[in-house]
Formats: C-alpha cells, sequence, structure tokens
C-alpha cells in the first residue's frame, strides 16, 4: 500500500506544470479529455478466467507527450483495482491511435482472483480506432502483477475492449432552436 501511494505521489508531480496537449508533435495525440468504460477477461493465460469492467478517466494534459489516466474497476466476485498511471497516444495513421501506458495502484481480491499482494502494477497495450467524432474503440491487453512485493506473485493477463467518448462531447449543449411566433 505504500508502494503504491508513494506512485501516486511521484505521478501527481508529473502532473504539475504539464504543457497543453496542443504543444505536443504531431505524431502524438491531441484529445480532450476522455471517459473509458471497458470490459473483458481478466486471466485470459490461466485455468480460470474472471469477467472484469471499469471506468478510466484521462484528462487533456501532456508532460513530455505523456498523459496520466486514472481507473477504477471491479468483477463478478467484488474484487476492486483502483491505479494511476501515465500513457503515451502514438497516431499510427487513418485514425489508428496505439496507447501503451503503465501504472498501479490497489487491488483487493475479495473472494475473486488472488494476486498475491494489495500493491498491484499494471502495464498495457491499447490499440483503437478514433471516429471522426473524437470517440474511440479499441482492443486492450495488460497485464497485472506486483512486482514480487508479495510473497507470491501470480500475476494476471487480461484482454478488453474499451470504449472511449470524449467529455467535452458527453456534456456539450445543444443550442435550443427559437420558437416561431
Amino acid at each position: 500500500m505504500i508502494c503504491a501511494l508513494v506512485l501516486l505521489l511521484l505521478l501527481g508531480g508529473l502532473w504539475v506544470g504539464a504543457a497543453p496537449a496542443s504543444a505536443a508533435h504531431a505524431w502524438f495525440a491531441e484529445d480532450p479529455p476522455l471517459l473509458v468504460v471497458g470490459t473483458g477477461a481478466a486471466g485470459i493465460l490461466d485455468t480460470h478466467q474472471e469477467i472484469y469492467w471499469g471506468v478510466e478517466y484521462r484528462p487533456a494534459v501532456r508532460c513530455c507527450h505523456f498523459g496520466p489516466w486514472l481507473s477504477f474497476g471491479t468483477g463478478r466476485n467484488h474484487e476492486f483495482y483502483a491505479a494511476a498511471g501515465v500513457l503515451l497516444d502514438v497516431e499510427l495513421g487513418r485514425g489508428w491511435v496505439f496507447t501503451p501506458g503503465f501504472g498501479g495502484g490497489y487491488y483487493n481480491a475479495a473472494s475473486g482472483l488472488d494476486l498475491g499482494f494489495d500493491a498491484e502494477f499494471r502495464s498495457s497495450l491499447e490499440l483503437s480506432r478514433r471516429f471522426r467524432n473524437g470517440s474511440r474503440l479499441g482492443f486492450v491487453f495488460a497485464h497485472v502483477s506486483n512486482g514480487s512485493l508479495g510473497d507470491k506473485n501470480p500475476g494476471s493477463e487480461t484482454l478488453g475492449l474499451n470504449c472511449a467518448v470524449p467529455l467535452d462531447r458527453l456534456f456539450r449543449r445543444r443550442a435550443v432552436p427559437a420558437a416561431a411566433d
């Protein structure tokens, strides 16, 4: 738990003085803040798989092309994972975006998948398609591990489907037509 708090404090330090997304190189996505909803399977390389779902927030701030993410997830056996980290959006062309990410956080197994420790680190690779309205649909592969902080470190791989919606479009007010006299 202490390692996760230290990691969160270090990540918070990266966000101070972050340059706006418009200062990023053309290879890197310049998106508004995104709300990401996802679902998938955990333990895909193990004998026992678990269904998970989660929500993620990706602010628009960037520092040296890296941006933060904040995620909350759960599974059918009441597992809980809250994490924060950094990601990098790399434009592949024709609306495709490749997003590697890394972070860490708190994991509570409840009666679900036991990962051996409360602090868990997540590294991920996402490939998504960006549509004209700024939303994205993509696949994400991730590995979750405690980095041998616990007595056991089984780790787990996940494969999921993410849907990202730009928050500026989600909360944009629609113009109300004027009433005819």
